[in-house]
């Protein structure tokens, strides 16, 4: 969908642009009031920017809809990374490189 926004916004700039040197040639009749090409560089402008918007969000929006774990591929609850096999593993190992002492956390003061 990014990608096809950001052609029709280049499409309608180009096609503007393209109008406005051939009235500046003369190529076409002098229209003293041109309304639509402002509106067609706006709304080009506006598709080129939706369409960048789109194509960075998506890989994001792709990654957390996906509804599979990360490790497996097996189905997860809706916005879930793990499985509830992986997660409890994921979780299991942090906990013991905690107690370890390699996550490179200070410890603090404690009693």
């Amino acid at each position: 969908m990014g990608r096809g926004l950001v052609s029709l916004g280049a499409f309608l700039v180009v096609a503007t642009v393209a109008y406005w040197v051939s009235d500046a040639v003369g190529l076409i009749p002098t229209q003293a009031n041109d309304t639509w090409s402002p509106l067609l560089v706006k709304a080009g402008l506006v598709c080129i920017a939706a369409g960048m918007a789109l194509r960075v969000l998506n890989p994001a929006r792709a990654r957390i809809a996906k509804g599979r774990c990360a490790t497996c591929g097996r189905v997860t609850a809706a916005g879930h990374l793990y499985c509830m096999d992986h997660l409890q593993a994921s979780v299991n190992a942090w906990r013991d490189q905690t107690r370890a002492g390699m996550t490179g956390r200070s410890k603090g003061r404690h009693p």
